[in-house]
């Protein structure tokens, strides 16, 4: 799926309120952010367009920060800001500028990051059946759809299932597949 947030504002705050707020959108989309682009410009309006393309993963929280900083030590301060929010954050993409005032030569530093954030695991044992299988299938296919190669026991252990359980969604796999 793709996904396109663009903010226009007269101010650096107004633009990045904007963006925080289109940027909620993404709590609503399933998946994880494979591919980003980001674009930021500056002018008589600061202007920023992000494009994404998202995958399915229900592992993962898309993020976008978004942060500026004005005055003495820009960069400095703004890396800062950045680098408390991304912590354990992997980031697909990110762009920076910087910008002067014309009259008030008052410098701003704009950061923007677009990340996934891991979610924690599930447990195994929770997982439905339809999602149990599409585990299994997965498997199946690594191994060239041969079930011998699987260790049923410890896999009927993990799910926490009856390994009858897990033959019968071999079987039903395998027959899908035909």
């Amino acid at each position: 799926m793709l996904v396109f947030i663009e903010c226009e504002s007269s101010s650096v705050e107004g633009c990045l309120k904007e963006l925080r707020e289109k940027a909620q959108v993404l709590d609503r989309i399933p998946g994880k952010i494979d591919k980003a682009k980001v674009e930021l410009s500056f002018g008589a309006f600061m202007s920023i367009k992000i494009a994404l393309s998202v995958k399915p993963d229900k592992n993962y929280d898309k993020i976008i920060i978004a942060e500026y900083s004005s005055g003495k030590d820009v960069l400095e301060r703004l890396q800062e800001k950045m680098g408390q929010k991304i912590k354990n954050a992997e980031v697909v993409d990110f762009a920076f500028g910087t910008y002067t005032m014309p009259i008030t030569r008052r410098k701003y530093a704009v950061g923007i990051a677009v990340a996934n954030v891991p979610r924690e695991r599930e447990n195994l044992e929770s997982l439905s059946i339809e999602e149990r299988r599409a585990i299994l299938r997965k498997a199946l296919e690594l191994f060239e759809w041969n079930p011998k190669a699987l260790n049923i026991s410890e896999i009927a252990r993990l799910f926490n299932v009856s390994r009858d359980s897990i033959y019968n969604d071999i079987e039903h796999i395998l027959k899908e597949r035909e």
